[in-house]
């Protein structure tokens, strides 16, 4: 396809076009740059200006993305998440087709801070179970999770909880426990130096919060998690109740 000076299309949406179609004919692959804005002016003879209107327009329907210091990225093909579902990351992972993985970072017992007891209706300094995780997909690390689980509920349970098995799979085989609902509150704060580094993205990146509650059919919360996952990542969807 060359630029066509003569139609009344302009000449940024042209090469919006033809950068869109080498995207996806694979020229340029998922988390690759494209080359800069000096070299794509070079490339289609035009204004910089111009390719910078094109990349703009790819940039706002989300096929590309702008790294700060770094360039300009294609999008990563994105996971979506269902709002309403109440199935764990090993159940999410495999409904996708992909291989789930979770590295444990840490696995404390500690008293229950009064905004822990307040989610899982426990005494304040009650032992909880404070699980900090880092969850992969196809080797690509997603998920960065800080979990509670109360021990007066669930005792030993920091002797039970696999590297490699699903902890719904263990609450379930060990206490009989299955989640039926869950509460999530959604926010969006910027990757701190921390959170940039376990989840391989830029210090600032846009980041989903979820805090979420799971309940089991007495309503009763079984854990309190808070993930974190990059927003360019993860689409977030609700789908009309049957």
């Amino acid at each position: 396809m060359n630029l066509n000076p003569s139609t009344p299309q302009p000449l940024y949406m042209q090469i919006r076009q033809m950068l869109k179609n080498d995207i996806q004919q694979g020229k340029y692959q998922p988390d690759e740059q494209i080359p800069t804005e000096a070299e794509l002016c070079d490339i289609y003879n035009v204004s910089r200006i111009t390719i910078r209107k094109a990349i703009e327009e790819l940039v706002k329907e989300g096929t590309l993305t702008r790294v700060p210091r770094r360039g300009t990225f294609v999008t990563t093909n994105k996971f979506h998440n269902e709002l309403l579902s109440v199935s764990g990351f090993s159940e999410f992972s495999h409904q996708l087709g992909m291989i789930p993985n979770s590295r444990i970072l840490r696995s404390e017992v500690i008293p229950a801070s009064e905004e822990v007891a307040g989610h899982l209706l426990i005494d304040v300094g009650s032992p909880v179970l404070e699980l900090e995780r880092l969850m992969y997909v196809n080797d690509h690390p997603l998920f960065y999770d800080i979990a509670h689980f109360p021990l007066i509920r669930f005792p030993d349970l920091e002797k039970k909880i696999a590297m490699d098995e699903s902890t719904y799979k263990t609450l379930s085989k060990e206490y009989q426990t299955e989640i039926i609902s869950n509460d999530k509150i959604i926010d969006v704060i910027g990757a701190t130096t921390d959170y940039a580094k376990l989840l391989e993205c830029d210090v600032g990146a846009n980041l989903f919060r979820i805090l979420k509650i799971a309940f089991d059919a007495n309503d009763e919360p079984v854990h309190l998690s808070t993930f974190m996952c990059e927003t360019n990542k993860v689409n977030l969807t609700i789908h009309r109740a049957k």
